[in-house]
This record gives structure tokens, sequence and C-alpha cells, in this order.
């Protein structure tokens, strides 16, 4: 992983929502902070609400609970939230994006990381789209000046990839292998407990597991995590 190799050590993931950091990067961000590296998470909301199919409803504090759980679970070095409680959740797309943008490049700022990895625009949910479109415009590419330069910026995937059409394009072109940590990964997100479901759902463990297995076989490994790679600059 050429990336890993990069300096300084320190890696930000941002997440529409708390889980999709263990989602679309849980894997990525063990492998990274077992290897010294300080990975953070920059959460746009933190919230309760119905997510499971019998309609329970997690409670804000609840979910911060779980945050807190799933932070040390990865080896978190730190975490911020942009908006915490249900005014805004599910409703990012209503924010402006300057909000949304100088939210990323005021913590981007501060630390200064070498790796973004940011959510996939090709998705159902208007809450990702929204930060999808902030990540791109608060880590262009620029010379250092209000925001530092980030040299790698990677886009994770979703459930969404199961739809068909290029509105949902998820074309991967990383894949990091997870196999050693695949377990793990499952013990975080068992963390967000309100937000486990059954099977089949998507994001029910055991089929978070198969859906690494299969981007592991496409790979060549056991399991692995795919990602689009949206930036990479060797220095």
């Amino acid at each position: 992983m050429p990336f890993l190799s990069m300096a300084p050590r320190r890696a930000v993931i941002v997440a529409p929502h708390a889980d999709d950091e263990v989602l679309g990067a849980g894997g990525l961000a063990l492998l990274a902070a077992r290897r010294g590296w300080e990975v953070h998470v920059l959460f746009a909301t933190v919230s309760g609400y119905p997510s499971t199919p019998r309609g329970e409803s997690s409670g804000t504090a609840l979910r911060a609970r779980e945050v807190e759980r799933a932070a040390a679970a990865l080896g978190l070095a730190g975490y911020s939230v942009l908006f915490e409680g249900e005014e805004r959740h599910l409703a990012l797309d209503a924010v402006p994006q300057s909000t949304l943008i100088r939210f990323i490049e005021e913590h981007v700022g501060r630390i200064r990381p070498s790796l973004a990895v940011v959510p996939g625009r090709g998705h159902h949910h208007q809450d990702h789209r929204a930060v999808a479109d902030a990540c791109v415009a608060a880590l262009r590419p620029a010379p250092d000046g209000r925001a530092p330069f980030v040299p790698a910026v990677l886009a994770y995937g979703h459930a969404a990839a199961g739809w068909g059409g290029e509105a949902f394009a998820f074309r991967p072109d990383v894949f990091v292998d997870i196999g050693a940590v695949v377990e793990d990964k499952l013990a975080a997100l068992a963390c967000y407990e309100s937000q486990v479901c059954d099977p089949p759902h998507p994001r029910s463990l055991p089929a978070v597991r198969h859906q690494h297995a299969a981007w592991g076989a496409l790979a060549g490994v056991s399991h692995a995590e795919p990602f689009e790679c949206l930036r990479l600059v060797q220095r």
C-alpha cells in the first residue's frame, strides 16, 4: 500500500453519518493505526433515528456512545462532529455547501493529513452526495494555502453500488487487503448496535463479511476494501 508509506503518517476519514467510517474504511483505519498512523474521523452528523427494520430509534445520546466505542475499537486518534442531533440528519443536502466545505477545510488544516478517505459520489443517499461534493471542493488540488495539499485521496464504496446506471457508478481501482483485520472491522461495526441489521440486509455483519470476501476474490486476497483513487501524488 504505497499511500501508507507516506509522511506524515496522518489520515482523515470523512463520514456523513456515524458508522459510515467503519463500513467504508474500517479495515484501512485499523491497518493504518496499527502502523503508527494518526487516524481522525470527521462526522457530518451524529444523530439517533429509526434505521433498523424494526423502526427503533437509537437516540442521539446512545449514538454518541456508540461512536466512542467504535472509535476505540478502530484505534482512532480523534474525531470531530459538525452537527449533533436530528435537525440536520438526513438533510445535509439542505445545508449550504460552504458550511460542509469549511468544516472539512478547517480540520484538514489542523490535522494536515497525507491521506484523506471520503465518501463516493454515486450514492442513493442525499447526505452522502452532499458530503462527497464538499470533499471534492475542500480537497481541491492546489498548492498549500488556506488548507494544506493532501497528496492521496481515496473514495470508499457503499451498498448503492448494487444499483445500475451511471449515476450510481462505483469503479474501484484500489483494493486494500483487510484479511488480517476483517474480524476486528466487524467488531468495530458491532459497536453500532442500533445500526446493525439482520441478514440479508447489506448492513448486517454476515453481509459485510461477504461483501469484503467478494471484493477480495476480485483482488486475489481473502477480504478487501475497495476504493476509487481520486488522487495520488508521490513526492
